[in-house]
């Protein structure tokens, strides 16, 4: 009983080390996006089959999963964890999804394709995120931002959950 309960602080402190050296390389740390607000999201969102929808820093995809729902034509979703981006994998291929998720820097990745772009990350990530986004995005492209906004850009449409200080902002390119 030792042993096991040995065990299992060792992992749990390994999870910890983990984690910890994916914020320190990442300055992002892992959270999920809420399925109540992503269901918010898409109940405001008109996606056509003809969308190419991209997750940037998009953890185990959950945005990607919905948006496949609404038959996107492609999906594709980035994320820089090695853990969290294998289980992304493992959990589409499981599911026989269209999401692709790559374990790969989202900044090294060309975006001209992109006709929706959701973020979900910390506030100094989205500001650089959008220099990339404006930069190789085509005009009208949507980018919605989870609980935070692009500085010096006005929303085209922002929604409020209520009892939270949590918010989405949609803005067109």
């Amino acid at each position: 009983m030792f042993y096991f309960f040995l065990s299992l602080i060792l992992l749990l402190l390994l999870v910890l080390a983990y984690n910890i050296g994916v914020y320190y390389f990442t300055r992002v740390p892992h959270v999920r996006s809420k399925n109540s607000r992503l269901e918010k999201i898409f109940a405001n969102l008109d996606i056509k089959k003809t969308d190419n929808v991209y997750e940037l820093g998009c953890g185990t995809a959950e945005f990607l999963f919905l948006a496949e729902k609404y038959q996107a034509a492609k999906l594709y979703g980035y994320e820089l964890s090695p853990l969290i981006c294998w289980y992304g994998q493992i959990k589409a291929s499981l599911r026989k999804s269209r999401v692709k998720i790559k374990c790969q820097d989202f900044f090294k990745v060309d975006l001209k394709d992109a006709d929706i772009v959701y973020l979900f990350l910390v506030n100094n990530v989205v500001q650089k995120a959008w220099q990339k986004i404006k930069k190789e995005v085509k005009p009208g492209t949507l980018v919605i931002v989870l609980n935070d906004e692009i500085e010096g850009l006005e929303a085209e449409k922002v929604l409020k959950f209520p009892q939270t200080e949590a918010k989405v902002s949609f803005y067109r390119v």
